[in-house]
């Protein structure tokens, strides 16, 4: 896989939605929240329900992304708490730092890399560890979205509130007892998981259009370097752990070094969080990726 076959086939399709909302921001001036209230409450607890019903989970498999997914999240939160006291950053911007580390674009991102990069099965791998690591990620983003802005007490009342981490479960339920649901509901569920990614693109266009860079460039370049470069080694280590190979093995480290998902920038703009940081972090990040991710591919011998 080349560089340039990345940046025409996975990248482009990404930046041209978000140029577009970006250029709609500057010239209507929207507000971002409206769009973010559609997103947490109803287009991506869709779209996870979704893509975990239809994930094909094996056992061996489940088990040891399970721990992949646990361990990667557990050291990026703990080097992020670690790096934000260090630094002294305020209690938003740290919420916001620790939230981008854990958060991963595993699913707009992630699952068309992954297929183009391993073919079909590193598509349907892929999709299982992006079905596990959204259970986890949404849980704990909501609350550290949260951190910033209230107490923790009304930090763990929001998890509970918001319909991600339940939509999850029940997409396990279903899909595991495979439960046919009415045509009717079906289409609906259809219809709300495909709005979920280009409304994710076009909120990181309009905050984007809204967001100036002053201050920002320390907190982005370490958070960068945490999130592409440090994660797969973290990662590296827990695959051989945990016996995965072959397919497995590729998707896992891949994924488990992924950009920062789009999804922190309407968990940021919902709770109060600093939403200017996760979204010049999200740009970065992705831009940056090509690089990373390239190099990353080649050297587990990607390139379908």
């Amino acid at each position: 896989m080349t560089l340039f076959s990345i940046m025409l086939n996975v990248i482009s399709p990404i930046f041209i939605v978000i140029g577009l909302a970006y250029v709609i921001g500057k010239r209507f001036d929207p507000n971002p929240r409206a769009l973010s209230v559609f997103l947490i409450y109803v287009f991506v607890p869709m779209l996870t329900f979704k893509g975990v019903r239809e994930s094909e989970l094996s056992g061996g498999e489940l088990g040891g992304l399970v721990i992949v997914v646990l361990g990667v999240a557990g050291a990026m939160i703990g080097i992020g708490m670690v790096v934000a006291r260090v630094m002294r950053w305020d209690k938003s911007l740290s919420g916001a730092f620790v939230m981008t580390l854990f958060m991963m674009n595993a699913a707009n991102y992630g699952i068309p890399l992954n297929t183009f990069a391993f073919g079909e099965a590193g598509g349907k791998v892929a999709i299982i560890y992006y079905a596990l690591n959204a259970m986890l990620a949404n849980l704990l983003g909501v609350y550290f979205a949260s951190s910033g802005s209230v107490s923790p007490r009304r930090a763990l009342r929001n998890v509970v509130t918001v319909p991600i981490f339940p939509a999850a479960l029940l997409g396990f339920l279903v899909g595991g007892m495979e439960i046919n649901l009415p045509l009717p509901l079906e289409r609906a569920i259809d219809i709300s998981a495909n709005a979920a990614i280009p409304c994710m693109l076009a909120l990181l266009g309009l905050q984007l259009a809204k967001t100036p860079a002053r201050g920002k460039l320390c907190p982005v370049l370490v958070g960068v370097t945490i999130r592409l470069v440090l994660a797969p080694l973290v990662a590296l280590p827990l695959v051989l752990l945990v016996g995965l190979s072959g397919v497995a093995f590729q998707v896992a480290i891949v994924q488990s070094s992924m950009p920062t998902a789009v999804l922190t920038n309407a968990l940021a703009a919902e709770f109060g969080s600093d939403a200017e940081y996760t979204s010049l972090m999200t740009l970065v990040s992705t831009l940056a990726s090509v690089v990373t991710l390239s190099v990353l591919v080649g050297l587990l011998g990607g390139g379908v």
